[in-house]
């Protein structure tokens, strides 16, 4: 396993704010030239060491899956042209197509075989779990999961150049769905080990297989990929460059968008009402959840009163109208709308039991109530909170939100605790808060992309939140005899954690972009890699 690291680089921002355009017009020039304003850096693009939506979004525009989304986020053939299963459901058989990487070797089966077992097995892999029970089931996964001496155990086999062989421990639904996703992506063995552990951290360490190849990556500031003439389906991307300024603050990629220097750029709260009524204003619903996540091993949080008052405290609805003001909506469970249907083809959320916390004209005389109950249980006249939060929106508007809430509570102290997210990730990782306002985003589009984030013992259940009949629900739904039945054990275990309180949903996030008209079919993905730009094309 060649040896690698993780870095987060940092650099000093340079954007040029030439041109002059109409704010509907963006900064689309050049023909097929794409330019994009986006708030965060490229972490790795190593596929295997991956974990944000940055490092996503361009190791999509380099690399393919097995499988990848059309414009209508169905799922379509990538670099398998085909696929078999076995009649009990548990093998799956991938035939590849012709394609190379842009050094000229082929993509083998052999890329796949060594992707697989390198990200399942490294102990530094944050999304190693998503190849075992918690993600695609793959026989041998939890023998392997942070044990590269054990990664042969995986349950993944190159039979040959073009035949790349899958074996599951059980039945899983959305298996082939989890390969559009780049934690299952190839990588080139002999390429990678010579890298080392640089391999994924500048243009001249990568390879790509994908629509798009990076020619520069200048840390902090900027990104940009040109089209990959070795691609298999160069002649259907339209796109001949892309352009990535990085731009951490809205106001400045708006500013950048009405001067004709970037053709996309998100926006905050603050900015919504400017820009509502321009042409270029895009609002959609999106697939994160922030929610409320309580320490279990602080003593005082295993009361559920406690818990209960500070779920009830929250206004979700003014909130999301008010404050966030960009399409976000309150939390209606710890599984998000629009993420997939069920057998009857309803949206999930449609069917599942509504989160317990339905606020009223009363809300806040429950809270306060719960409250005094809480500290009566407790033998507390007051109760002392450490409240983790990101420094940036829509973590920042909604933390200060919330401790305006808390603060109607008599007796509890807030201490409000702001972290960037790398540094609170590790705070929730080693159990060094009390609250802490995070977020989930959905891997696939399955229910337990959500629900296992909460079983005992889980990756990312940082709040150590343990019931027996939560993880017994969940082991009912992946051993159903029908899919009528998975679907009813998995509203079932949703509804055990809400009425637990395990975590408090607050929000599903909205996004509010500016992004020139003459862009079209750039796809939005609700699950797994954010956006997709093989298929955009520029309105001349």
């Amino acid at each position: 396993m060649k040896k690698r690291t993780k870095l987060l680089w940092t650099g000093a921002l340079v954007l040029s704010l030439a041109g002059c355009s109409s704010a509907s017009s963006g900064g689309t020039d050049s023909p097929n030239v794409l330019n994009l304003s986006k708030e965060n850096d490229v972490i790795t693009l190593d596929s295997t060491l991956a974990t944000d939506g940055m490092s996503f979004e361009v190791i999509n525009m380099m690399i393919e899956g097995l499988e990848t989304t059309d414009e209508n986020g169905d799922i379509v053939p990538a670099l398998a042209e085909s696929y078999d299963v076995s009649e009990d459901g548990l093998t799956y058989t991938f035939h590849l197509r012709d394609a190379s990487w842009s050094n000229g070797d082929p993509v083998t089966a052999a890329d796949f075989e060594y992707a697989w077992k390198d990200a399942a097995s490294d102990p530094t892999s944050d999304y190693a779990y998503i190849f075992g029970p918690d993600g695609a089931c793959i026989k041998g996964a939890s023998e392997v999961m942070g044990n590269p001496e054990n990664k042969d155990a995986l349950g993944v086999k190159a039979e040959d150049e073009k035949t790349f062989v899958v074996e599951l421990e059980r039945k899983t639904p959305y298996f082939v769905s989890l390969t559009t996703f780049p934690p299952f992506y190839p990588v080139n063995e002999k390429f990678a080990e010579e890298q080392g552990d640089q391999y994924g951290l500048s243009a001249d360490n990568l390879l790509a297989c994908g629509p798009f190849q990076l020619v520069d990556w200048t840390k902090g500031n900027s990104l940009k990929l040109e089209k990959n003439d070795s691609y298999w389906g160069k002649d259907d991307v339209a796109l001949d460059e892309i352009n990535i300024a990085i731009v951490p603050e809205p106001s400045s990629a708006a500013l950048a968008f009405e001067n004709g220097s970037t053709d996309y750029a998100r926006l905050n709260s603050s900015l919504v009402d400017k820009y509502k009524d321009n042409e270029a204003y895009k609002s959609v619903l999106g697939s994160f959840l922030w929610y409320l996540q309580y320490n279990f091993d602080n003593p005082d949080l295993q009361n559920e009163n406690l818990r209960k008052a500070l779920a009830y405290a929250v206004d979700r609805d003014d909130l999301t109208q008010n404050v966030l003001k960009d399409g976000s909506i309150a939390a209606e469970g710890f599984v998000t709308r629009q993420l997939s249907n069920g057998p009857d083809g309803k949206d999930y959320r449609e069917t599942a039991d509504g989160y317990f916390l339905e606020r009223g004209e009363d809300s806040d005389k429950i809270a306060q109530e719960a409250f005094e109950q809480a500290k009566k249980e407790l033998g507390k006249d007051e109760i002392t909170l450490r409240f983790l939060f990101e420094p940036s929106d829509p973590s920042k508007s909604a933390a200060e939100f919330m401790q305006s809430e808390f603060a109607k509570l008599d007796g509890l102290n807030i201490e409000m605790v702001s972290q960037e997210k790398n540094v609170r990730l590790k705070s929730q990782q080693n159990g060094d808060f009390d609250l802490v306002l995070t977020r989930w985003g959905p891997d696939y589009a399955d229910p337990t992309t959500y629900l296992n984030v909460l079983l005992p013992g889980g990756s990312f259940n940082f709040g150590k939140y343990d019931s027996q009949a939560y993880k017994e629900a969940l082991d009912e739904a992946a051993n159903a005899s029908s899919d009528e039945a998975r679907w009813q054990a998995l509203q079932k275990a949703e509804k055990i954690a809400m009425d637990d309180i395990a975590v408090a949903p607050i929000f599903q996030t909205g996004a509010s972009d500016l992004l020139n008209p003459k862009v079209k079919h750039l796809v939005d993905n609700p699950v797994g890699v954010p956006f997709v730009y093989k298929y955009v094309t520029i309105e001349q």
